[in-house]
This record gives structure tokens, sequence and C-alpha cells, in this order.
């Protein structure tokens, strides 16, 4: 902990607010930014209590102190004001708070919860580790003018305030979302909801979704083993959305400029989930690049499915002009692991590839439940589902 000098807010958006800070007396003093959520004003020369942990340890996810309270500033406030709200979020912290989750007996769509027999009626849910992807599929998805509403549903693996993506925040302007939920411990979303389980279903049943996304949220742990970092988490996603009557599609971490050889190709990560931790099968993207690379992710894909029935769909990537069109609608940078997608092309693509798929796969998908056969995410049904993908690549 630390204090701190407010100087001048620097920004302000939904949920958060950037401030300039100064810390420390004489040569000691420095200048730095701090993250607030609460909803209240900050004037210069008021001094605030800081936690400066993430900062001085170097992380590398945003580089902001966060502000703890005004110091001296015995003021009740309600950081998330709801209408219903008595489950608590961050349960038991210093800033617990209430939220009005979708499921509980005061909402009105409790009695929704309570049917035994709710699904997600095959909606497909794109399902990845690293937030950077979001924006590229998202946008993606849009370019598409058959597309649908999207709604993201966000775990609490990472960052728990919404706020601090500034991807959600850009791709609700440029109407390439339309609806958010935060789960779990996550919050801050347009819905919030006590499992993953009950965010999926309300994406489906109140959001009207026919795409759901469920990517982690910006900052992520690793510790460099396959055991300990956030993305464990994607296999409750996995199960989730199979148990519930989905189709899981995966978005694999990928690189080919990344120095550490455990991220090479098919990241570590993504080979531990769905090597070791997934129960259920799920519809694997992969980029077709008629290269060394290429060779290296099937020797990798080929070991994974030695313990696992997952389908995988080889495609061919856009060119890169398309990502450099989608970026410019977006109108931020896509970035991934700190580099562009000219520095490394391949994950980019792989995002495009998916969403396209996806897009894809929504008319056999109504088909095949018009006509009453199982859409569930059996193996079979997986199957049948890549081979109309693969035999209908292009047709978009």
């Amino acid at each position: 902990m630390a204090v701190g000098m407010v100087s001048r807010v620097m920004e302000k958006r939904p949920g958060m607010q950037i401030i300039e800070v100064q810390l420390g007396e004489g040569e000691q003093k420095e200048t730095a930014q701090a993250i607030s959520f609460a909803d209240e004003s900050y004037e210069p020369g008021e001094i605030l209590i800081l936690n400066t942990t993430a900062v001085r340890l170097k992380l590398g996810t945003g580089g902001f102190h966060l502000v703890v309270a005004k110091a001296g500033d015995h003021t009740e406030r309600d950081l998330a004001k709801g209408n219903w709200g008595h489950v608590m979020k961050m349960r038991y912290a210093p800033w617990q708070l209430a939220v009005d989750t979708v499921e509980e007996q005061a909402s009105p769509f409790h009695r929704l919860f309570l049917r035994k027999d709710l699904s997600l009626q095959s909606t497909p849910v794109i399902i990845g580790e690293l937030h950077s992807m979001l924006p590229v599929v998202a946008a993606a998805l849009r370019s598409h003018s058959k597309m649908g509403r999207i709604a993201y549903v966000m775990p609490d693996a990472a960052s728990l305030p919404v706020s601090m993506s500034r991807h959600v925040q850009q791709l609700k302007a440029k109407g390439m979302l339309d609806a958010v939920i935060t789960t779990g411990h996550a919050w801050g979303g347009d819905r919030e909801a006590v499992t993953i389980h009950s965010g999926l279903l309300a994406a489906r049943h109140i959001e009207k979704a026919d795409v759901i996304l469920c990517m982690l949220g910006p900052g992520v742990a690793g510790t460099g083993t396959p055991y300990g970092f956030s993305g464990v988490q994607l296999a409750e996603v996995v199960h989730a959305v199979s148990v519930l009557g989905g189709i899981p599609y995966f978005l694999p971490r990928l690189s080919f400029a990344d120095p550490r050889v455990r991220h090479r190709g098919i990241s570590h990560h993504t080979q531990a989930i769905l090597g070791r931790y997934v129960l259920r099968s799920v519809l694997l993207f992969a980029p077709k690049t008629g290269d060394d690379r290429e060779r290296y992710m099937r020797e990798q894909i080929a070991s994974l499915q030695k313990s696992h029935s997952h389908v995988v769909v080889w495609g061919e990537c856009e060119s890169e002009s398309r990502l450099a069109e989608l970026e410019q609608e977006y109108g931020l940078p896509f970035t991934s692991m700190g580099r562009s997608w000219r520095e490394d092309p391949i994950p980019f693509l792989t995002a495009v590839l998916a969403a396209d798929q996806t897009v894809l796969s929504l008319d056999y998908i109504k088909e095949r439940t018009n006509a009453g056969l199982d859409c569930s995410a059996s193996p079979d049904m997986l199957a049948a589902l890549g081979l109309y993908l693969t035999r209908n690549e292009g047709l978009l």
C-alpha cells in the first residue's frame, strides 16, 4: 500500500477512471497512473490510498496502481448500485459488492432459471484463453451480414472488473458486441451471473445470442507449468457448454513469434486443457499454412487426438489484408502478448478463421435442428459438423 496525491483525471469510461497521481517526496517523487472503479469524483490535491503491488512486481497487464479509497474520507457509498442484488462478488474481501444476478429470487428472470430443462439450444460457443483475440473474433463475426446477436460471457480466472477491458468498451461502442455477462466473481457486465453455467444460459435466453464468445478477461496468470495457469478454467467452460446443449468451438492459443518453446505452435496451455483436463470433445480450429508451421501443429494435434476425440477443422487462412480491414473497422490495434498481427499473424488469422467457420456452421445447425436431428455436442455430431465445414469452406 502507498498514498498518492491526485494530479488530474486522465480518462473516464463506464465503470472506471484513470487518474494521474504523485507518489513520494523530493528525489523519490514519481508520477504514476491509478485506476478507480468507484463512481466518484477526484480533485487535484486529494490524497488516495493505493494498492501498488502489481506495478512494483512489474506485472504485464495495465501498469496501474489501484485506488482503494480516499484518505480520511468516511462517506458511505455503493460501488455497484443495483435493483435487487443480494449476491456478493469478491465475497469477504474488503471490496465485496452486491450485484443484481440473473438467477436470484428477486430477479425478474428467476423463474427462467428454475427450469431444469433449460439448454443452450445448440448455440455455438467460441472458447479461448487470450482476451486479445476477443476483438478479432467479434469483428470478424460482425463483418458477415447474416450474423445475428453476439454475447460475451466473461469468466473470473483473470481480471474481475470487466471495465479493465478496453476491448469490451470499444466492441460495444462499435456495435460488435450486443451484450456482456460477467460470471463468478467477475463483475460489471450488462448482466451478472453466479456461475458460468447460468451466464451462458443468460446469454442465450435473456440476450438471445446467436453466437456466444467465452474468453478470459485481461490479466491472465501463468507459472510456466501445465497446472498453474488461468486457462485451466476453460475446461469447466467446455463441460458447461457440452452438458447444457451448446456446441463448444475452441480457439487454440497459437504463436510462431513467442520466444518461449512451450508456447510455440499450439501453446502448452491449449495442449494441457484439451489433452488432459477436458472430459468432453470440442471442435478445434487450426490454420493451414502449407509449410513447416503446419507440420509442427499437425504433430501437436496428433498427440492430442491419441486420448481425445476432438474434431479438428483445418481451414485456409484469409489474407492479411482482411485483418487490416477488420482492424480499421474496429478502430484500435490488434495486438497479443505485446506483438501486432504483422509480427505474428497466425493467432489473429486463426481467430478470423474461427469466426468465419462459426458463421458458416449456423445454417447447418439450424437445418439439423429443424429436422429434429441431434445437435448435442457428441463426438458424432461434432464430426458431422466438422465434415460440413470442411466441404463447404469458402462458401460464405
